[in-house]
């Protein structure tokens, strides 16, 4: 049902006009709703939808019988049975097996539902590069391509990946003394454009190629990107550690001097309890996205915002409408 902006306030939803002096000059933490205002194709069951055409017998049972179209939700449960497996010394090739091609099929079905250079509509991106511009850094958990652009549109944000990779000059090496920018965007789960190569970590550089072309090469020379898909907080967080621009990114969120922090699309779910520990941990008060649909009641509403100040418990929190921060259209 619709609502009235007098509606919302009563119960604490405000719109971004009314909060947004609270949060000038403030880091921006992006989620998977961010790139849905972009393409709805990018939702996890159309991610399960495209896989499922193609994926083997086994993985096909596997999303049945936990019935579920959530990559990381499968890949939960296959993790738990490794170490099941692991501690009982019980054969877990089949298990490990499975859980590489779930993992390969969520990439390659990310590369199959990207929209392609006609869907892209230039005058979007441009609207919405100029209001990012009002952050300081920004942080991501999305991998596809919409903050390449984004980015590159806004000409304001550094991403550290600038030293040139001798190996391969399509690429730029992760370096972390940045001295051309002051205003950065970190990818904290990695992204279809970075790769790992040896000890390094490089960025395709854009090309005359539409970019993801560009990856689908890489991918089809088993070159394969840095995307943490592993299921639960914990694997993420694993995951994380294990590379170095990742570590760093996740560094810079929870050490970041400015302790207010706006969230927008970014549910923080149970698979990403790492990231809300390093805000309850490390900021004062956030401004927290709330997505307001036809179909939703106001209880629904008020159960949603319950459950952010459940998780976080020593963090001030703000909540405003999210239709009323960037316009997509």
């Amino acid at each position: 049902m619709k609502f009235t902006n007098e509606q919302l306030n009563a119960e604490g939803i405000r719109q971004w006009n009314w909060i947004q002096k609270q949060f000038l000059n403030c880091p921006l933490l992006l989620g998977n709703g961010f790139s849905l205002n972009f393409s709805s194709r990018l939702l996890y069951r159309n991610l399960y939808e495209k896989y499922i055409e193609t994926c083997p017998k086994d993985v096909e049972k596997l999303f049945a019988e936990f019935k579920s179209t959530n990559f990381e939700i499968i890949l939960e449960h296959l993790d738990s049975t490794e170490r099941v497996c692991s501690a009982l010394e019980i054969e877990q090739h089949k298990i490990t097996q499975n859980k590489n091609l779930i993992k390969q099929g969520l990439i390659d079905s990310i590369n199959r539902i990207h929209p392609t250079p006609d869907e892209i509509k230039i005058d979007q991106i441009k609207l919405v590069a100029k209001k990012i511009k009002e952050f300081d850094q920004i942080f991501t958990t999305n991998y596809d391509l919409f903050l390449y652009y984004l980015i590159l549109e806004s000409k304001k944000f550094g991403d550290y990946f600038y030293m040139p990779f001798f190996e391969d000059e399509r690429f730029k090496r992760f370096n972390t003394g940045d001295i051309f920018k002051s205003n950065h965007i970190y990818y904290l789960h990695g992204a279809l454009f970075v790769f790992n190569k040896s000890v390094d970590t490089i960025k395709i550089k854009r090309d005359e190629n539409w970019l993801i072309d560009v990856i689908t090469k890489e991918i089809s020379k088993d070159n394969y990107p840095l995307f943490i898909s592993e299921g639960t907080s914990e694997m993420k967080l694993k995951g994380i550690q294990s590379n170095n621009y990742l570590t760093y990114c996740f560094r810079e969120l929870k050490e970041n001097k400015n302790k207010n922090l706006v969230i927008y699309g970014q549910s923080l779910s149970d698979q990403d309890l790492h990231i809300v520990k390093a805000i309850d941990e490390n900021y004062d008060k956030v401004a927290f996205s709330i997505r307001i649909s036809e179909n939703k009641t106001m209880n629904e509403l008020k159960s949603e915002m319950n459950r952010i100040r459940s998780i976080l418990k020593n963090t001030e929190v703000e909540f405003y409408d999210s239709s009323t921060l960037f316009e997509f259209e």
